[in-house]
C-alpha cells in the first residue's frame, strides 16, 4: 500500500533559516523539511512520514492530523494546493513567492511483526 502527500517547498534566506530550501506538510504537519537543495527536503520529509508510519499504531500523532488507518486501508488528509500554500505561509509567516508543491509517495511500512 502507498500513501501520497504534498509537500511545500520553497527557496528560503539562507542567512535567515540556514538553509536555501524549506518546506511544509500540512498533512504531517511537518515544518522541518529544510535542506539546501529540493531533493534534500523531499528525502527529508520521507523520511519522518515513514518513521510516523513505522509507528503508527504505538503514537497518535498520525490520527490527531485527521489520518484513519484500517487493516486494509489509510485515508490521508487532503488539502487543495492553495491550503497547503496557505498553511506553509502560516507555518513560517512569511509569503511565499513562486512555491513548488512536490507529491511525496511512499510504501506504507508492514508493521507485522514489529510487536
Amino acid at each position: 500500500m502507498r500513501v501520497r502527500v504534498k509537500v511545500v517547498i520553497f527557496l528560503a534566506d539562507k542567512s535567515k533559516w540556514g538553509y536555501n530550501y524549506c518546506s511544509y506538510c500540512p498533512a504531517i504537519n511537518y515544518p522541518f523539511g529544510c535542506a539546501d537543495t529540493p531533493n534534500e527536503v523531499i528525502a527529508n520529509v520521507q523520511s519522518y512520514l515513514l518513521k510516523l508510519l513505522c509507528y503508527r499504531e504505538i503514537y497518535t500523532n498520525l490520527q490527531n492530523l485527521g489520518w484513519e488507518f484500517t487493516d486494509t486501508s489509510i485515508k490521508v488528509p487532503t488539502f487543495t494546493d492553495e491550503e497547503a500554500v496557505r498553511l506553509t505561509e502560516q507555518s513560517y509567516s512569511t509569503k511565499i513567492v513562486e512555491p513548488q508543491i512536490i507529491v511525496v509517495d511512499v510504501e506504507v511500512p508492514n508493521i507485522r511483526g514489529f510487536y
